[in-house]
């Protein structure tokens, strides 16, 4: 808890002075602007770190949900790199990519990517970091190797913390997770400040094609009620128990030209079914008395695919996550932290149900 205060305070005390200089500026256009920008940066900052931190508590208590299955190596890097972006800092090599492991990808590329954030970090300024699978199928690993700055050698100290920094998912934390699927992490250190991370992953066997390239499964019909935004006073319905969130939501919808209900919990929604025909229910799932995955099996039984229904979700949308909302009637799924404008392009774009 104290290395979580320690983070959160790092993340939301700029927004004080940023706010107080806003004030002595009287919140002239440019001073407000830089307000609003400071405020979304903290804001996003502090719910990855709780993020992260409700991520290695799940790893400490071995409560992590897992969905291991063979994947090649090179699959792992491809979701790595997803992750961070374009990065000069960075070179790949991938000899041995097609090597299959056990392994669950989405949380090992999470791990490699963690990996080579912490790796850049320490490495000096005019060095690159250099990625690359080696082994074979009975001991498969991908490397991620630097050279350091004076005095910045790493040591077992790096296992030992919760805080990844900014954010990001503790070596300590990657670690966990890579032995929960049968694999480790490791460092090796050279007298010349060489070092290298070195990711180990469980043998798999080669799986068939078709199976590696499945795709979620498609909403047969691609003209869903949510799909045409551009629909003057579209009726949603917020189900959340949280005042606060709805009442953003609300301004926000409503600024944004739909016509939106409020409920507080399941029986309000449902009650509120019978006198309107909302097209869309945005629905929190931590719910008192009946959560919103029951609540949404029962508003698919009684609407059937007449109501577009998306998971509104406090928490990261991890592919279990989407998978129980998949099962429990749900079309999609959003972060809270992704906001009204999100909603609005998800129902514009979308036409897939969320899948695991």
């Amino acid at each position: 808890m104290r290395e979580l205060a320690h983070e959160l305070r790092d993340a939301l005390s700029p927004l004080v002075s940023s706010a107080d200089l806003a004030r002595l500026r009287k919140f002239d256009p440019e001073s407000a602007r830089l307000l609003a920008e400071k405020v979304e940066r903290g804001l996003r900052r502090a719910l990855a770190l709780l993020d992260a931190f409700v991520l290695a508590d799940q790893c400490e208590r071995g409560t992590l949900p897992l969905q291991i299955q063979t994947v090649r190596l090179e699959e792992i890097l491809a979701t790595a790199r997803s992750a961070l972006g374009a990065s000069e800092r960075c070179t790949f090599e991938a000899a041995d990519g097609g090597v299959p492991v056990r392994a669950d990808l989405t949380r090992s590329g999470q791990v490699l990517a963690a990996i080579l954030q912490h790796a850049a970090a320490i490495t000096a300024t005019n060095q690159t970091v250099a990625v690359r699978t080696a082994g074979s199928a009975a001991s498969a690993e991908i490397r991620v190797c630097g050279r350091v700055s004076p005095g910045n050698m790493p040591d077992d100290e790096w296992f030992a913390s919760y805080r990844g920094g900014d954010g990001r998912m503790a070596l300590r934390t990657a670690q966990r997770i890579l032995s929960a699927q049968g694999g480790a992490l490791d460092l090796l250190r050279e007298s010349d400040g060489r070092f290298a991370l070195v990711a180990r992953f469980a043998a798999g066997q080669s799986p068939p094609e078709a199976k590696r390239q499945q795709t979620p499964p498609q909403r047969p019909d691609a003209s869903y009620p949510g799909r045409a935004a551009s629909e003057p006073n579209k009726r949603i319905l917020i189900v959340d128990d949280s005042p606060e969130v709805r009442r953003a939501y609300r301004e926000a919808l409503v600024a944004l030209g739909y016509a939106v209900l409020e409920a507080a919990d399941a029986e309000q929604a449902l009650s509120s079914l019978e006198d309107t025909s909302p097209e869309v229910a945005l629905i929190d799932i931590h719910l008192p008395r009946m959560n919103g995955y029951r609540l949404a099996q029962a508003i698919r039984t009684r609407s059937g695919p007449a109501i577009y229904l998306v998971m509104l979700s406090g928490m990261a949308l991890d592919p279990v996550t989407r998978g129980l909302a998949h099962e429990a009637g749900f079309d999609d799924c959003l972060d809270k932290m992704a906001g009204p404008v999100a909603l609005r392009e998800l129902l514009e774009g979308g036409g897939r149900r969320s899948g695991p």
